[in-house]
C-alpha cells in the first residue's frame, strides 16, 4: 500500500457539512433504536476530545459525536490513541504494521464472533484508518499475515473511503453500508433475514434494519 509523506491530510471540501450530517444521523438513529428496540449500541462520548494536530482530519471531530457504534455485524469505536495528545504521542507501534505506516483500527466485524467474546473485548477483521493518507482500508486476513511473516509482494487493501468522514457519512451512516456489508462480509450476509421470533422477515444485521427504519439506508 502507498503512504504519502505529509501527515495528516488536509482539510477535505465540505467537511463541516458532513460531520452535521453525522451528527442528524446519530441522533435519528437514536431516536428510532429508542423506539424499535433492535439491540444496536449508540454510545455517545462523555468527554471533550483536545485537537490533535498530527492525527487524520476529521477524526477527532467524528469521535466527538460518539464513541461506539455496533449492529451485529460490526462495532465502530473511538481509538483509545485520539483520547488526548499524551495518548497519541505515546501511542504503541507494532513492529509488525511498519510497513503499513502504524494505521489506527478504528472498527472491527464482529458478524462470526462469539457474543461473549465480544462482550470482553474488541474481537474480529479490523478496519483501518492510514494516518498519513487518512483513507479508510481493509486488509484481508490472510494478505495481512503474508505481511507479518515478511513474503514478497504488495499489500492488496479495499479502499472504502478516502478519509473518515466520509466513512461515517456513506458508509456507515448512509446509503452506502449495503455495499460496505457485501465487500466486508460477502452478498449472502447482505440480505441474510431472521426466521423466526419478533423479527422474522427483517435484516439479521441489526445495524443495517436501523438504518433501514431510519430512512437513511435500504
Amino acid at each position: 500500500m502507498e503512504t504519502g509523506s505529509t501527515g495528516a491530510v488536509r482539510p477535505q471540501s465540505g467537511r463541516g457539512d458532513a460531520l452535521a450530517r453525522i451528527a442528524a444521523k446519530v441522533e435519528l438513529l437514536r431516536r428510532v433504536e429508542a423506539e424499535r428496540g433492535f439491540g444496536v449500541v449508540i454510545e455517545e462520548s462523555t468527554t471533550a476530545l483536545e485537537p490533535i494536530p498530527e492525527v487524520p482530519d476529521g477524526l477527532v471531530e467524528v469521535f466527538s459525536l460518539f464513541r461506539r457504534l455496533e449492529g451485529s455485524y460490526f462495532r465502530f469505536v473511538r481509538p483509545p490513541e485520539i483520547d488526548s495528545a499524551a495518548a497519541w504521542a505515546g501511542r504503541e507501534l507494532c513492529a509488525t504494521d511498519d510497513l503499513l505506516g502504524y494505521p489506527l483500527t478504528i472498527g472491527y466485524e464482529i458478524r462470526e464472533i462469539p457474543v461473549d467474546l465480544v462482550a470482553e473485548r474488541n474481537l474480529g477483521p479490523p478496519i483501518r484508518l492510514d494516518v498519513e493518507t487518512g483513507s479508510v482500508y481493509f486488509i484481508d486476513t490472510d494478505e495481512y499475515l503474508y505481511h507479518v511473516k515478511g513474503m514478497p509482494g504488495e499489500i492488496e487493501v479495499e479502499e472504502f473511503a478516502p478519509n473518515v468522514v466520509t466513512f461515517f457519512d456513506e458508509c456507515v451512516l448512509g446509503a452506502g453500508y449495503p455495499e460496505f456489508v457485501r465487500d466486508m462480509c460477502g452478498p449472502a450476509a447482505l440480505d441474510h433475514r431472521v426466521r423466526k421470533g419478533r423479527f422474522r422477515g427483517q435484516y439479521t444485521d441489526t445495524w443495517r434494519r436501523l438504518l433501514t427504519a431510519a430512512g437513511l439506508a435500504r
